[in-house]
């Protein structure tokens, strides 16, 4: 099982920045990724910190394609054009 953690995060002009590692199968990984103000609404209703928005979508990715596969640095919202169903999914996750 993947161990996930945000490691660092800086807010933006409408979005939030991070770094988050991901341990898996005795590897690390290492990503930069950014979370819009949009995307975090549409995900979360406000009801939980970003932080927690970012590491459901990590929990998502890792259920749909091993962690080999992650893009290095993205903006979550990349995550819909090859997952079109996280909008339902995850939500529900966070």
């Amino acid at each position: 099982m993947a161990t996930i953690e945000v490691v660092t995060e800086t807010e933006g002009t409408n979005h939030w920045s991070y770094e988050v590692r991901v341990d898996d199968d005795g590897r690390s990984y290492e990503y930069e990724v950014t979370l819009g103000w949009s995307d975090y609404d549409l995900w979360s209703r406000g009801r939980v910190a970003p932080h927690k928005v970012v590491e459901a979508v990590f929990e998502f990715l890792i259920q749909n394609e091993p962690a080999t596969s992650i893009l290095p640095k993205f903006d979550c919202s990349i995550v819909r054009r090859y997952f079109p169903h996280v909008d339902a999914e995850l939500p529900r996750m966070v």
